[in-house]
């Protein structure tokens, strides 16, 4: 089979906002916030914090470029203590703040403030009050007042489960980009971490080996329905906002990709392997070399064992010399 492995890696890289572009949200976002502490000083008489959640995060990192150029970051606003007015009031100041900074203004949501950088990046503003001497907070949810849900601990579980290479990390990135990639509404990205994080096996050198086993996890873990329950308060279904012919898409698309999948791991050939990779991960995923990969490396790895015991002289040697290792990165 074609050993893609390398281009997987260029793919994660070219998906991933560089540090110029998350500069670039930082400062935009930067400029809200000020806009929010005057607001919510003058309204509420208290001064928000600012975290960062979620793919952005600095302990997850999973944050893509869609198909559509656009990123996004979610960046929570916390209050010290509990307002005196509603969830939806508190949300409404947030809206007011931000609505006319840019020129596609705001989305006043049902869990966040989300604001609208065209063609760029969208970032999200949840609102939560804190509570002295407890570790959760409590998040405005429109029309539906403070529930107990902060994004911390959503955090905090998944690095304790990440693989000191990255490569969970780089699996949730490549469900996200072909997510991003499909016509139909597909699971939040959130819902696809956890997939991910729950059902991942570690196959060293071998993302492209790892994403198809990890598929037919996912698939396995869905057979009945399409669910998926968050690992920390509220436990709430991550797919709850599906409707079930978005669900019946979804699992659609998750089996024509694991059954091309499986036949782009058969090709001997890596760049008709990456064509198929492509239907699914799109143009950013690069194109392989027009060769029988699996034979080169067997011809590399004869080669090695044998003048890996050549004598001084020469003469081929029984006892002595190292043992020729099998180089699982070439062409890939």
């Amino acid at each position: 089979m074609a050993n893609c492995n390398r281009l997987f890696c260029d793919y994660g890289k070219s998906i991933t906002p560089s540090n110029e572009q998350m500069q670039q949200m930082i400062n935009s976002r930067t400029t809200l916030e000020k806009k929010i502490i005057t607001k919510l000083e003058e309204r509420l008489g208290m001064t928000p914090t600012f975290y960062t959640q979620g793919s952005a995060s600095k302990n997850m990192r999973t944050i893509i470029i869609k198909e559509n150029g656009t990123y996004d970051a979610d960046r929570g606003v916390y209050l010290p203590r509990k307002p005196d007015v509603s969830a939806t009031t508190v949300q409404r100041y947030v809206y007011e703040a931000v609505n006319d900074h840019t020129a596609d203004g705001a989305e006043h949501r049902k869990k966040c403030i989300r604001v609208f950088y065209r063609c760029a990046y969208n970032i999200d503003f949840p609102v939560y009050y804190e509570v002295t001497d407890e570790d959760y907070a409590y998040m405005a949810v429109k029309d539906n007042g403070w529930i107990k849900d902060d994004p911390w601990h959503i955090i905090t579980w998944f690095e304790k489960r990440k693989d000191a290479d990255g490569q969970l990390v780089r699996m949730v990135k490549y469900l996200k980009g072909w997510a991003s990639k499909c016509s139909s509404k597909m699971p939040s990205g959130i819902a696809l971490t956890v997939w991910a994080t729950n059902n991942y096996v570690r196959i060293e050198d071998r993302d492209d080996e790892c994403l198809y086993n990890l598929l037919k996890a996912i698939r396995s873990a869905n057979y009945y329905r399409v669910s998926c329950i968050s690992p920390v308060e509220p436990y709430d279904d991550l797919t709850a906002k599906l409707t079930e012919d978005q669900k019946a898409k979804f699992r659609a698309e998750l089996d024509k990709f694991i059954d091309d999948a499986k036949k782009a791991l058969d090709k001997p050939n890596q760049l008709k392997a990456s064509r198929i990779w492509q239907k699914y991960l799109g143009q950013r995923f690069p194109d392989g070399v027009d060769e029988d990969t699996d034979a080169k490396m067997k011809a590399l790895y004869a080669a090695a064992s044998v003048t890996s015991r050549l004598t001084s002289s020469g003469q081929f040697s029984n006892t002595s010399g190292v043992a020729g290792q099998y180089n699982r990165n070439y062409g890939s």
